[in-house]
């Protein structure tokens, strides 16, 4: 197979010696990335759950994305504006990212973002920027995955009524990691169904009152949840 060596010269695998040393931190190339999705199923269905838990800047997240946006492009069902700000929001809630680095967390929404707005609608409407605002804030998030899953909370999103931007209502869980390893569906917090355009914004740190402290490791490897999004 030829590839373009200087290419791939040029591509960032780590930010900083310290970082490597301090976190284990080394980014995974482009062509890898796309390469290790090749052989699963997280673009199969764009409404199947993934988790990445040690996203960094967003590699996989970012490219799971791009091409989950694809295949909403191509899908006849979502040309219309309000149907495909409503499929993107649906999709951009099944995307979970966690990473022990502030700025890396940052840079991995930024990413996420700019993807969004080279497939959504010229003019965006307000209920879509806020949710997709919204939904970042809570699937992309500060954590450690090895030494403070006791601080780890995730949303998971159910949408309910008409598939329109402007119509379609949601409900939000909160349930802990700990308690889903231990196959634990017990709900930290339920927020009762609520319009897209008048969603509020959910602070996670609520649920874990103690900050999380100086974190040297980094986790492993992403994880596929075979849970097909619906109504919940």
């Amino acid at each position: 197979m030829l590839c373009n060596m200087s290419s791939l010269s040029k591509e960032k695998i780590i930010k900083s010696k310290n970082r490597v040393r301090d976190q284990g931190e080394v980014f995974t190339r482009e062509r890898e990335v796309k390469n290790i999705l090749a052989l699963t199923q997280a673009t199969d269905n764009i409404f199947w759950k993934f988790l990445e838990p040690a996203c960094g800047d967003g590699n996989f997240l970012v490219e799971i994305v791009r091409q989950r946006l694809m295949r909403i492009k191509q899908t006849p069902t979502y040309r219309p504006a309000d149907k495909r700000e409503y499929a993107i929001v649906k999709m951009i809630s099944t995307i979970y990212g966690v990473d022990i680095a502030d700025d890396n967390i940052a840079e991995c929404k930024k990413r996420i973002m700019d993807e969004i707005f080279m497939f959504a609608p010229k003019k965006s409407s307000a209920a879509f920027l806020l949710a997709v605002k919204n939904i970042l804030d809570t699937n992309i998030q500060l954590g450690d995955m090895l030494n403070g899953k006791d601080k780890v909370f995730f949303v998971e999103y159910g949408f309910h009524g008409a598939e329109y931007i402007t119509k379609a209502s949601v409900k939000r869980k909160v349930y802990a990691l700990t308690s889903m390893e231990n196959g634990d569906d017990s709900v930290s917090e339920e927020f009762p169904l609520v319009k897209l355009s008048a969603m509020e914004p959910i602070n996670l740190a609520k649920y874990h009152p103690k900050p999380f402290g100086n974190i040297d490791l980094m986790s492993g490897q992403a994880t596929l949840f075979y849970k097909e999004s619906g109504n919940v």
